[in-house]
């Protein structure tokens, strides 16, 4: 069963991985490639960027881009070649494809991790539900399409707690190194990541109670703990051997990374960036049944003592506390706790079930029925909506459905100035003007003066603006004027292409 959900989920991740490639790719993946391609060309491992760090992911993104420029150069790895970017450049899809690749394996490798993490906290059955509901996130799912780090956290999380938990039954100095590397790891993939790390203190704490009276063993145990804890800092410092020697940069990049301001996603505060996380973001990525089930399994493990259950349940408490005290905030940071909020989930759901079963009848049968029939009712839905978002995932967004026809309906030349997120027009005989939003880098009479033909928008940049209508009214003014007095020459919707922003292109309204 297990062997099935994870080759659904390879398969849904597979299908929809190339996406807009070769011609449109999400804004952050081009970071992530450059300084690939810089470490793979010139074979210097310093990443120079540490913001989340992510070296778990760089570092086997760019020795894959250099392998894989090897093969097409015909020539060893080993070698440095200055003109693998060239190459990049002349075929972006393919070499985005394959680092693709590699964060399509960290999300599907972090299923079966839950899958142990359930089964040391509860049993085989609620495991495989537990991994089955974790498996039907979009959320994750679009994340791990891209050369981003979020499944590379993920994962190294899942590794970083499943190992954590395993100290409470093998509490020696072995187990105790393997965990604090693991979760140096994870730190070096994902700072927050070190919420994990009160996680293995609490396991710790845990086996010294079990060890009262046995002055012995609890000296062994100080030993253990206090060597897990310095492997922490070994694992980190292995996974990311540059933050300690170009600390000039790091400074640099985190103090950019706890930028106070960001269009969208940001002026909450510690207590605002909670409640949206609560009320917003999570019921967002999940079912209100899956989260009304997981408050109810967070009641049940605590009743119940579950210790093992209750240190995930903690791992997920101390992650959106520590998210909260960002500066900013993120839908897409809650993807390394929400397999541990379907754990929760799948824990109250086979526990009712059970208890359902015992008064109809002792039957393993009957038990499993209802497992089953509970299963499929609370999952129906979100997996008819996950595998539809799967599937649309595989066809071109309306990014490129607007480049295709502009290449076809307008004259060679014309200028453009556009949002982000909209088509992509490299490679074409249009000369478009790119900018992060139209609004904030000029005014309409400014973009007439120009001479530019068009102008091409996104409500991916533009809805952000609409949102906070009093603190951006000039962006808000400037866009709804646009849409209402410019001339729309053509408008691609999600509706109608399947996926992607609503992009219109439009001719700038006359002067007033």
């Amino acid at each position: 069963m297990l062997a099935a959900i994870v080759a659904l989920s390879l398969w849904a991740h597979i299908w929809g991985v190339r996406g807009d490639l070769p011609w449109a790719f999400a804004s952050d993946e081009g970071q992530s490639a450059v300084l690939a391609i810089r470490m793979a060309a010139e074979g210097d491992p310093n990443p120079r960027w540490f913001g989340h760090p992510g070296s778990t992911f760089f570092y086997p993104l760019a020795a894959l881009f250099r392998i894989a420029n090897a093969v097409e150069a015909g020539q060893s790895p080993l070698r440095h070649d200055p003109g693998l970017a060239a190459r990049v450049g002349g075929d972006p899809g393919r070499y985005f494809l394959l680092g693709r690749l590699i964060a399509v394996f960290f999300a599907v490798a972090s299923l079966p991790l839950l899958y142990l993490i359930a089964r040391r906290a509860y049993d085989t059955t609620t495991a495989l539900v537990a991994t089955w509901l974790a498996s039907l996130s979009p959320l994750a799912l679009e994340h791990a399409q891209m050369l981003r780090t979020d499944s590379a956290g993920l994962f190294f999380g899942l590794l970083a707690l499943w190992l954590s938990l395993r100290v409470l039954d093998h509490p020696g100095r072995k187990a105790h190194v393997v965990a604090g590397l693991a979760l140096g790891a994870a730190i070096g993939t994902r700072y927050f990541l070190v919420t994990l790390v009160p996680i293995l203190v609490l396991a710790d704490a845990l086996l010294w109670r079990r060890c009262a009276g046995d002055a012995g063993a609890r000296q062994r145990l100080i030993r253990a703990s206090i060597l897990g804890l310095g492997c922490v800092a070994l694992g980190f410092v292995l996974s990311t051997p540059y933050f300690l020697l170009d600390l000039p940069t790091v400074w640099q990049n985190l103090v950019h990374e706890t930028r106070s301001e960001h269009i969208g996603a940001d002026g909450l505060g510690f207590a605002g960036n909670l409640y949206w996380y609560l009320t917003e973001a999570l019921p967002a990525a999940l079912p209100d049944a899956a989260l009304a089930l997981a408050a109810l399994g967070l009641v049940h493990v605590a009743w119940r003592r579950n210790v093992q259950a209750l240190l995930a349940a903690a791992s997920i408490i101390t992650f959106l506390l520590a998210i909260s005290t960002a500066s900013l905030h993120w839908q897409r940071w809650l993807i390394q706790v929400l397999p541990l909020v379907a754990l929760l989930a799948a824990g109250a759901l086979v526990a009712i079930a059970r208890a359902l079963a015992q008064r109809v009848s002792t039957r393993r049968g009957v038990e499993i029925a209802l497992v089953v029939a509970a299963t499929a009712l609370l999952s129906a839905g979100p997996a008819l909506g996950y595998f539809r978002f799967a599937l649309a995932q595989g066809k071109p967004s309306t990014r490129v459905a607007a480049r295709e026809w502009m290449i076809a309906n307008l004259a060679p030349g014309s200028t453009i100035a556009a949002d982000f997120y909209t088509a992509p027009l490299h490679g074409s005989e249009l000369r478009a003007d790119y900018h992060f939003s139209l609004a904030a880098n000029g005014t309409l009479a400014e973009y007439r003066k120009a001479g530019y033909r068009y102008l091409m928008v996104s409500d991916a940049i533009y809805a952000r603006y609409q949102r906070e209508p009093q603190r951006y009214a000039k962006e808000v003014a400037f866009y709804e004027t646009l849409l209402k007095s410019g001339k729309t020459v053509a408008r691609f919707t999600p509706r109608e292409i399947g996926r992607g922003p609503l992009i219109t292109i439009l001719e700038p309204p006359p002067a007033p």
